[in-house]
């Protein structure tokens, strides 16, 4: 679960609370300005016209000098409101993103292969920024109106106490009522909007990764049209949400007209009967006016927790998800000589009935180099899910180095076992940045020795920027041969003990493929090789060769 209070209660309690006094400061002193404006410019219309003796008894420099202060100090005042309060937003945001990725982590792959790439991207840009910004965008103004509205009404009672009453009324209507008929009407829209707005930015990630699929289709067309369509719907909800705010607005702005005119009545009623001074009256009308510019923001403000309260679920619906991995947290590390063993394992993936692994058992010694053969979908690329505990197991037992996988990091067994998959993924970026994400201390000849071994290095020799080669996203700038090599050469650059590849030469001709598998085995004569593969040429050089078949380990017979 993201503890939300928690991250509002580290370092940034201190700028949080320190924000939200300057904000009510700032209201503050624009209140006290236009106050202390209407008494000066009225008692000096009065002292003018009141002859030599009224001009001379009238004191102007203390009220212009308080004028002076409060302009200031309101410009003061907001600035630094708007750099604390926002720098404080921002670490929020970034606390918020930490948190959430060390909760998503470890249900990778398992429990987000059902989320689209897209939509988990908007909830950990989009959700994260809504739910950092519930401090400034709601927390902020409903404290601010709180605390503002009670000074208002007292000093509107040291002067009138009906027009203290008639201000309060309408603080309550401006306040609550209408924050909340805009919180009524906006919460089924943001919902709908929230909905269509995560759905269309996974459906535009999809389009730009697949568009060379949506073109050989013939459905770039229809794609087009369904995002317009869907771009079009989502305007228009927001149409809907901005029009609710304006018209709050203007509700808010016609309940502080008719306030003034009622305090303008009170204020001429208390002049008749000597209860307030000619330059009180301009003096209320004014305050009252700027009184209102802490109510203004609150619709906004319930529409901003309308949209926090939603991403917040949407954030805490990913990180709830039940994590698939049966992987403990602790740190045991293997013990050489690393030799795999996995006795009666039962496996099959969750929403799955059939088993892939049915109490099969299987033993690899350190040093060995093991072939397994099995058609497509009988469990190859499985047995590395199950391996690093991207998949729980049902039944059995599995160690590494005499130590139970189920107490032992991924990222552990990370350090003994290095995997070049099926499905590997190459970074948008260099050759040589996506060399270096798999040993970031590997030295220039390293890097060279690995694409030497896997045939690579004379291809990158022979292009003009050699290993500041940009290789695309996913690496569609190579062949798919050479994104697979390029795979393998990360492997071979974590050094490790264990090499699993995945298909290793798949996508390459015959010539390549021997010469790759003969350099592999140069390169690395005391490593313990795993190959999982469906290609005779591999077979000759492993010292056993198993199938996978019926969910179990045997060894292959020969025709």
């Amino acid at each position: 679960m993201l503890n939300i209070p928690q991250v509002f209660s580290t370092k940034v309690r201190w700028p949080l609370i320190g924000g939200i006094g300057l904000a009510c400061l700032a209201a503050l002193a624009n209140f006290g300005l236009l106050f202390l404006s209407g008494w000066l410019l009225a008692g000096a219309a009065v002292a003018g016209l009141g002859g030599i003796a009224a001009q001379r008894a009238f004191n102007m420099v203390l009220p212009a000098t308080g004028v002076r202060f409060f302009a200031t100090l309101r410009i003061v005042a907001r600035y630094a409101e708007r750099l604390i309060t926002h720098d404080a937003a921002l670490r929020i945001i970034g606390q918020i993103r930490a948190n959430f990725y060390a909760l998503i982590a470890p249900l990778a792959p398992a429990a987000l292969n059902t989320q689209r790439s897209g939509d988990l991207l908007s909830r950990f840009v989009a959700d994260t920024d809504r739910v950092g910004q519930y401090y400034t965008d709601t927390v902020v103004p409903y404290i601010r109106a709180l605390v503002c509205s009670c000074v208002f009404i007292a000093i509107f009672a040291l002067f009138s106490k009906a027009v203290a009453f008639s201000v309060g009324l309408s603080f309550m209507v401006c306040g609550l009522f209408v924050p909340y008929v805009t919180g009524v009407v906006s919460d089924k829209i943001l919902l709908r909007a929230t909905i269509l707005q995560n759905k269309l930015q996974a459906d535009l990630t999809d389009t730009i990764n697949c568009l060379g699929e949506y073109l050989s289709l013939g459905a770039a067309q229809r794609q087009q049209e369904h995002l317009a369509h869907s771009q079009a719907q989502l305007t228009t909800l927001q149409h809907y949400l901005a029009t609710t705010q304006s018209a709050a607005k203007v509700l808010t702005g016609l309940c502080a007209t008719t306030t003034s005119l009622v305090v303008l009545y009170y204020a001429t009623q208390g002049l008749l009967t000597h209860t307030l001074s000619l330059p009180q009256v301009p003096m209320l009308v004014l305050g009252c006016l700027a009184a209102f510019d802490v109510l203004a923001p609150l619709p906004a403000a319930r529409q901003s927790l309308g949209a926090a309260r939603l991403a917040m679920k949407r954030l805490e619906s990913a990180c709830t998800t039940p994590i698939c991995s049966a992987r403990h947290t602790t740190s045991n590390t293997p013990n050489a000589p690393y030799t795999l063993k996995l006795h009666d394992i039962s496996f099959k993936y969750q929403e799955e009935k059939e088993w892939v692994f049915k109490h099969a058992t299987l033993s690899i010694h350190a040093g060995e180099r093991v072939a397994v053969v099995g058609p497509s979908g009988s469990g190859k690329s499985s047995l590395i899910n199950l391996l690093f505990g991207f998949y729980p197991y049902q039944n059995g037992q599995a160690s590494f180095g005499g130590v139970d996988l189920h107490t032992m990091r991924t990222e552990t067994l990370a350090g003994y076992i290095a995997v070049a998959g099926q499905d590997f993924h190459l970074f948008s970026g260099t050759v040589r940045d996506n060399l270096l994400l798999a040993n970031a201390q590997a030295t220039e000849q390293e890097i060279w020795n690995a694409l030497e071994t896997v045939q690579l290095a004379d291809f990158i020799k022979e292009i003009p920027h050699g290993l500041d080669t940009f290789v695309g996203n996913e690496g569609l700038c190579l062949s798919g041969g050479q994104a697979k090599r390029l795979s393998i050469a990360q492997a071979l650059l974590r050094k490790t003990p264990w090499l699993i590849l995945d298909e290793p030469t798949e996508g390459l001709d015959a010539q390549t493929e021997q010469a790759l598998l003969e350099n592999l085995m140069r390169a690395r004569p005391d490593a313990t090789f795993v190959c999982l593969t469906h290609r005779p040429a591999v077979l000759p050089f492993m010292t056993r060769v198993l199938q996978i078949k019926d969910g179990t380990f045997s060894p292959l017979q020969e025709e």
